[in-house]
């Protein structure tokens, strides 16, 4: 028997939600044909079979929500052993791994390596000294991400809640006490609960897990960075005129060049001007980690909210070759076919307010990232040029930056940069 565990296939990715199933039980399967679609709050990752055989039971039904660890289905692969029983498919250990340490899970999303870390129960059977046993704290997946995103071993932190679990308000404790030095933190005003009625004419949306994950992004952001956003318009003229003369150009090539290709470009000559932009703050241990490669992540629209992958080392290609990839990844992401890798190590990102018909907004900062250009929408506007004015293609720009580390003189003259690069972008096509 072969029990195939739903397996750690990539950072940040703790649960999933089972979307559909490709088999039933007494199913035959081939190894590699896929078993099941789980929907995480990266990406719709489709699991093969690691074994042929005959499927003898399903842990979760559609609609269900795994864990890292999970049994997901156990097949009879002819090796013989017993199977678990029905009720039991979730909670026992399989006998036989659906990965061998140090390989990847066959087939999983590009072949991304498979972490060695195994979620911890979250059964309320489960006692404190087990967890300790196992060195291992009691905790939901939103607690292991909430203290892995503030820098913290989940396993070193006393949990108030029932049989010792790791609360998020422990966390949060946890992370107080280390920024005062370890000095207990100042009393600080807790927020208000609010009892929310159900009554009357309404209806009750539960949020998806993408969004869910949207929303510990931006609490997070909004509450370690401290913002300051710079605003401001560029005259692009000859940005527009020179897309128009190549355009068609790319068009024959089967690449629809944007706009978009032409402000990485830019920005990622303006990050190698001002090596601070293209980092990371490490506020634990007061440092920067400044990054020599450039993954410029792109902000994308999709029905369940945005999603920002990135383009891989933006400065090794070319404006053509930025366009093209751009369309590619956007279209996988609006899809949820976007792989993991796509979606970690940014260094730097870019949102398009202009997409939604909007010219200036106030850009959220994706943690640990120092900073963020918001791009509008370009329109013609009457502009003053050497006393005279005239119609003119107008860019406008919101940059957000960290103001821990990045001041606000600085963060004008990286602007600057930018500007002067899309104001008169032949420089773009020669670097």
């Amino acid at each position: 028997m072969y029990a195939f565990k739903f397996a750690d296939i990539g950072e940040g990715i703790h649960e999933g939600k089972i979307l559909k199933w490709h088999f039933k039980v007494g199913d035959k399967v081939k190894e590699g044909e896929t078993l099941v679609v789980v929907e995480t709050d990266k990406v719709n990752a489709e699991l093969p079979s690691p074994v042929d055989g005959i499927i003898e039971s399903i842990g979760s039904k559609e609609g269900d929500t795994i864990h890292v660890g999970d049994v997901l289905v156990v097949i009879n692969d002819g090796t013989g052993g017993e199977a678990p029983k029905k009720e039991e498919v979730k909670k026992e250990e399989p006998k036989n791994e659906p990965v061998s340490e140090g390989k990847a899970a066959p087939g999983v999303i590009g072949q991304i390596e498979v972490s060695e870390e195994v979620m911890a129960s979250s059964t309320e059977s489960s006692s404190k000294k087990e967890a300790t046993e196992k060195g291992k704290a009691l905790a939901t997946p939103v607690a292991r991400q909430m203290a892995k995103d503030l820098g913290l071993d989940i396993n070193q932190i006393t949990g108030s809640g029932e049989f010792g679990r790791v609360l998020k308000e422990d966390i949060q404790k946890a992370f107080d006490s280390k920024q005062n030095g370890g000095k207990q933190a100042p009393v600080q005003m807790a927020v208000p609960k609010v009892s929310i009625s159900t009554q009357g004419d309404v209806e009750i949306v539960e949020i998806t897990k993408l969004r869910k994950a949207i929303v510990r992004s931006m609490t997070l952001s909004k509450q370690v960075i401290p913002h300051t956003v710079l605003m401001d318009e560029i005259i692009v003229d000859k940005l527009v005129d020179l897309r128009n003369k190549v355009k068609e150009q790319a068009a024959a090539q089967n690449i629809k060049l944007t706009y978009m290709a032409f402000i990485i470009k830019a920005v990622v000559l303006a990050l190698k001007q001002f090596p601070t932009f293209n980092a990371s703050f490490d506020h634990e241990n007061d440092r920067m980690i400044l990054k020599k490669f450039y993954n410029i992540g792109m902000a994308v629209d999709t029905k369940d909210g945005l999603i920002v992958p990135n383009i891989k080392d933006a400065d090794k290609k070319s404006i053509l070759e930025l366009a093209k990839e751009l369309r590619e990844v956007a279209d996988q992401t609006i899809a949820r076919t976007v792989q993991l890798s796509q979606l970690q190590n940014a260094t730097f990102s870019i949102t398009n307010f202009g997409a939604a018909d909007v010219a200036f907004g106030t850009p959220i900062i994706p943690h640990p990232e120092v900073g963020i250009l918001g791009v509008g929408k370009i329109s013609q506007k009457a502009v003053v040029v050497d006393g005279e004015i005239k119609v003119s293609y107008v860019l406008p720009l919101s940059l957000a930056v960290d103001h821990r580390v990045i001041d606000g003189a600085e963060a004008g003259r990286f602007l600057n940069v930018i500007k002067s690069l899309l104001n008169d972008p032949m420089m773009l096509l020669l670097s």
